[in-house]
């Protein structure tokens, strides 16, 4: 299971708004000021879709996250799943 959590503040709150309503997201929160997104294989956050600056973008998984980045590119990542111990 991958799991991003999301800090609840507004510049992160597309994360939490363009993953809501996916087939296999399942999104809960806020708890102790932290959205999770959780998903059983794979995760991908679009940039230019969540309308994000890059300063904002490149700090997109200060709130953690279990799971391993698969590709990180300017306007795209991707998270999966990992079996390697954290």
């Amino acid at each position: 299971m991958i799991e991003v959590h999301v800090i609840d503040v507004p510049e992160f709150r597309p994360m939490v708004e363009t993953l809501r309503g996916l087939p296999a997201v399942t999104i809960t929160g806020p708890v102790k000021g932290y959205w999770t997104i959780s998903a059983p294989d794979e995760l991908t956050f679009n940039r230019r879709a969540m309308k994000m600056k890059p300063a904002v973008w490149y700090g997109i998984f200060t709130g953690g996250l279990n799971g391993e980045i698969a590709h990180w590119g300017r306007d795209e990542v991707r998270i999966v799943g990992t079996s390697r111990p954290l």
